[in-house]
Formats: C-alpha cells, sequence, structure tokens
C-alpha cells in the first residue's frame, strides 16, 4: 500500500511540475486502482425486490424497477442494506451482476435513533446454503478525509443486470450522527448498496442525501459489526439492542488520500475550441445547449442535442454569434446535424470508419472529461458501458388532463407552468392529435404514447363551438417532489430511449450537454446527450456519431 502511496502523490507532485503528460500518469493511477475495486467488489452487490414465492414473480403492488441494493458480506449469504428498504421477515429475490437470482429473508432491523445517533440498518439472508461471494468490511477508524471511495450499486432512473460505479472521496470522518459522508453520488433504488475502500472493503452503506450532489450519506460498516448478533435475529427493534464485543484492530491499514479528479486531468489542447454555446426557440420557450465542433473529411460541422435546438438557431463561439442551419435530426438518438454559413475553424477529427471504443467491466472507472466553454472542465468516471435505456420517462407529456363526456374528450385540468396552460383552457374539447381524431379517453392516452419529450404535435380544439388548433411541444413527464431530483439544472427533458449508450458520474447540467467527451489522455468518446438523474449524465458513443455524420454528407 505505501507503493501505491508513492505512485499516486508522487505523480500528483511531478504532475504539477511538469503538466499534462503526467497528469495523465496520475490520472492512469485512479483508474487502475478503481478498477482493481470493481474486480474484487462487483460480484458481491445485489438488487433486492419484494418477491411472490408462491406465484414467482414480484409481489402485487411493486414495480419490478422499484427495488433496493444490498452487499453480500459473508460466504454464508448475510447482506447488509439499510432499515429504511428491508423488513424483518419479507421474502426478496436478490439478483447477482452475473444473472443469478435467488432467494432471500429480511432478518434485523434497526431504524432508530438513539442519543444523537440515527441508525438505518437491516440484514437479508440469501435462503440456499452455498459458498457465496462476499466482500471484507473495513473499520470507520481507517476513514481519512480525502479517501478515495467507490460506490457500486443500482441507481432507480436505470433498471438493469449491472450496476453502476461512482467515485467519490470521504468528505466528513466525524461519525457523531451515525453516518459518512462522501461525494459518490447516490440516488433512490441505491439505498442499501455499498461504499467501497481501493482494496474492496466495504466502508460504508449508502442510506441518505442532501440537496448538494456531493453531499451524500452511508452508514458505516463497523455499526453493523457492532450489532452483528442482534440483526441476525428477525425482528424490528424499537431501542438499540446489546452490542457485541469487538476485538481490537491488531494492524490497522493506512489509507491513502487523493486530489479531485479535476486537480489530476490537465488541460489537453484536444479539448479546447471544441465547444461552442447554441442558443434557439420551441414557441414561446428560448433554449440554449452546448454543442460539438466536428471536422468530417475536411468540413466542419456542430453535432448537438436535437430536442434542445429549435427555431432560429444561432451559435455563440467566444464573442462571435451566428446563424445555423439544420441538416439533420435524428429522433430516435435526440441528435442534431448543423451546418455554419462561412468557414468555421477547429474540431474535433472524425473519420466515417470510427469505431467505439472497447469497453468492458475492468474499464469502468474510466476517467472521462466533459468539455465547457470558457476552457473549463467537468469531470467524472465511466458507471456503465453500451448499456439500452428504454423510454420512460421521456414520454411526450402535455401537461392537460382529459376526461370522456358524451363520447366527446374535454379538457379537466391543465398543469400550471406547462406549455399547454399558454394555450388550452379547461373545458376545451380535443377533437383531434396530429390529425388523428379523439372521441375516447383511450384513444386521447394512446396517442401520445406515440411522441417523446421535444416533439411538436397540432392539438385541434373546440373552445365555446369555435374551432382552433395549436401547435405545441411536449414535455417530460414530471418528476416527483424528493431531494434527489433537487440537483442543478435538473433533468434532461429528453433522459431516455437510447441504444448503446455510455453513462459516467459528472454532475454536467442539462443545459451543457450537447459538448464533447474525453478520456485523460484525449481520445474522444461522444457527446453528453442526456443528465439522465442524480448520479448520472448519457454520452453518445463515436461510432453513432460517424455514422449519423456520413449518412447526410
Amino acid at each position: 500500500m505505501n507503493n501505491l502511496k508513492l505512485s499516486i502523490l508522487g505523480l500528483f507532485f511531478f504532475a504539477s511540475v511538469n503538466g499534462y503528460s503526467q497528469h495523465k500518469s496520475a490520472a492512469k493511477s485512479i483508474e487502475k486502482m478503481i478498477a482493481g475495486c470493481v474486480e474484487k467488489a462487483m460480484l458481491t452487490s445485489v438488487y433486492i425486490i419484494e418477491w411472490d414465492t408462491l406465484k414467482n414473480k414480484v409481489q402485487e403492488g411493486v414495480d419490478e424497477a422499484n427495488g433496493f441494493t444490498g452487499v453480500v458480506v459473508s460466504a454464508e449469504g448475510h447482506i447488509l442494506t439499510v432499515s429504511h428498504a428491508a423488513m424483518p421477515g419479507q421474502v426478496y429475490q436478490i439478483s447477482f451482476p452475473d444473472g443469478n437470482k435467488h432467494i432471500a429473508v429480511g432478518l434485523g432491523h434497526i431504524g432508530i435513533q438513539d442519543r444523537g445517533t440515527d441508525y438505518d440498518m437491516a440484514m437479508v439472508k440469501i435462503l440456499k446454503p452455498g459458498r457465496w461471494p462476499f466482500a471484507k468490511m473495513a473499520p470507520s477508524t481507517e476513514l481519512k478525509l480525502n479517501q478515495p471511495v467507490i460506490s457500486i450499486s443500482y441507481p432507480g432512473a436505470f433498471f438493469k443486470q449491472i450496476p453502476n460505479v461512482r467515485f467519490g472521496r470521504i468528505a466528513d470522518v466525524d461519525l457523531t450522527d451515525g453516518f459518512i459522508e462522501s461525494s459518490a453520488k447516490m440516488e433512490p433504488g441505491d439505498s442499501g448498496g455499498p461504499l467501497f475502500d481501493v482494496l474492496g472493503r466495504v466502508v460504508g452503506v449508502h442510506s441518505w442525501i442532501r440537496e448538494k450532489e456531493n453531499q451524500n450519506y452511508d452508514v458505516p460498516a463497523d455499526h453493523f459489526l457492532k450489532y452483528w448478533t442482534a440483526l441476525n435475529l428477525a425482528k424490528d427493534y424499537t431501542e438499540l439492542p446489546p452490542a457485541d464485543n469487538l476485538p481490537a484492530l491488531a494492524s490497522p491499514i493506512a489509507m491513502e488520500t487523493v486530489p479531485a479528479l479535476e486537480e489530476l486531468v490537465g488541460k489537453s489542447a484536444t479539448y479546447k475550441k471544441s465547444v461552442v454555446v447554441l442558443k434557439s426557440s420551441h414557441g414561446l420557450q428560448q433554449l440554449s445547449i452546448l454543442g460539438t465542433l466536428i471536422n468530417f473529411g475536411g468540413a466542419v460541422f456542430v453535432i448537438s442535442k436535437s430536442s434542445m435546438v429549435g427555431n432560429n438557431a444561432t451559435l455563440k463561439m467566444g464573442d462571435d454569434t451566428v446563424p445555423v442551419q439544420v441538416m439533420k435530426r435524428d429522433r430516435d438518438n435526440d441528435l442534431v446535424l448543423l451546418k455554419v454559413a462561412g468557414e468555421l475553424g477547429g474540431g474535433i477529427r472524425l473519420k466515417a470508419t470510427a469505431e467505439n471504443p472497447a469497453l468492458q467491466q475492468k474499464d469502468l472507472g474510466t476517467i472521462l472529461v466533459s468539455t465547457l466553454p470558457e476552457d473549463s472542465i467537468k469531470v467524472g468516471v465511466l458507471s456503465a458501458t453500451y448499456t439500452d435505456m428504454p423510454l420512460n420517462t421521456s414520454r411526450g407529456y402535455l401537461g392537460a388532463s382529459a376526461v370522456e363526456q358524451d363520447g366527446k374528450i374535454t379538457l379537466s385540468r391543465i398543469g400550471k407552468g406547462s406549455e399547454a396552460a399558454s394555450f388550452l383552457k379547461v373545458k376545451d374539447r380535443v377533437t383531434k392529435i396530429n390529425g388523428i381524431e379523439v372521441n375516447t379517453a383511450a384513444e386521447y392516452n394512446h396517442e401520445f404514447e406515440k411522441y417523446i419529450a421535444g416533439d411538436s404535435i397540432a392539438v385541434d380544439i373546440l373552445r365555446e363551438a369555435s374551432p382552433m388548433q395549436f401547435n405545441l411541444f411536449l414535455e417530460a413527464q414530471p418528476t416527483v417532489r424528493h431531494v434527489s431530483f433537487e440537483y442543478a439544472g435538473g433533468r434532461s427533458a429528453r433522459s431516455d430511449g437510447f441504444k448503446n449508450v455510455l453513462v459516467h458520474d459528472a454532475a454536467i447540467r442539462a443545459d451543457e450537454c450537447g459538448g464533447p467527451v474525453f478520456d485523460s489522455a484525449g481520445k474522444f468518446y461522444g457527446i453528453n446527450i442526456a443528465r439522465r438523474s442524480r448520479t448520472a449524465t448519457v454520452v453518445v458513443p463515436v461510432a453513432m456519431l460517424a455514422k449519423f455524420i456520413k449518412d447526410e454528407v
């Protein structure tokens, strides 16, 4: 471990002196550290959902995507999670990242406050005897400020077999309130998930968050060790049970600290002059989004997020503002290709034969750099490789509810602040959606299932017997009121419905999408296409971009 200290901190010192090439070496050391943790710990993180063993399906009334996370910490199948997710005696199905599924049952539940300390602990155990992959637990006494930590869990914004990886650092080692604070992001679904040190040991279990994205709180692993005996009983404790006597640590491990990722990544010349700001409008709405300059066969184009580029688009680069022409749109991938009249220098060179980076599980944790205007950057790590994201929250939303009366559709409620509120009124009778007649509630709802956020539709109505037609832009499905949606910039209106995309954990604002993404060596990976959730930004990779441009030019 002392060698690791020299390799990371020593490289950071030289990076400060010798510039970009040394920054790359320091970044590679961090990536190697994360990869080592992922290799050891990935199989111990499990997805947990309430299960009906008689019907062999998810319990009635539970959405299959609304599970939570746990971590296996013994070869016998003991799983740590949190009390606000699991209950004693409840039957669960647990899913391993390799696809194996098994039945488990809830054991001890400690969700109480005692003398100013909060306890949010629960245990689940696999019923089938076996030798299960498990992670060791690390004592909180070894924690250090700015110590690197890795989250491997199942955020609710995704529903897939492999958990997402996120990177952070310990932000507070004062555990008197009962929690570890770190910058490793979490969201609903991550509850009960493991926070690992670089050795692949569990240091904490995901519990709760605050508004700021770097405020994430975990139950220390040694709280579970302290109440191990009590947690092995299927009991809901209303007061703190007797603690176990833990042996003193024979030889504590001195954990290392690291700088913030932004400090480890130098600003390569490749990043510069590759990003622009695009301004446009959708009806009454003014839009702003980033665009990426692409040099394709000697011609320079701008590529960006289609649903955020409307009418009368202009490009701002430095002090210059010029009009741009939309050449092509790709609704499935939310891409738009634009051309500037006259010469436009710079741009990332992209060949028609460009292939996606060959990324596997061992590459999770790769440092990714997102370029922003004015030579600024945001840095995160690769959370998921080449994944499909079915259309869900990005289905088109008008913001107007309707009821069926006498074979006619009448608007009954219009959402405050929605675009529909600027044009439609309660008691308007809807006759057509994009030229299709709607006479029943089922027909009305069915028409909207065809559209996604950012689509424009024509709505024909009768208002006091007078026919009218309005062209409206559909919004995304509204979010619920929850702290996990309070992050800066919020979720992109079009945030899912993509195929074969990458995911990383940098805090890219919704209006910062459209810009380019590189690895720490300056290799172009693609463009940020959506801020999906508190923990995740989505990237359209280079091969898809090359095909999109090639098919047009």
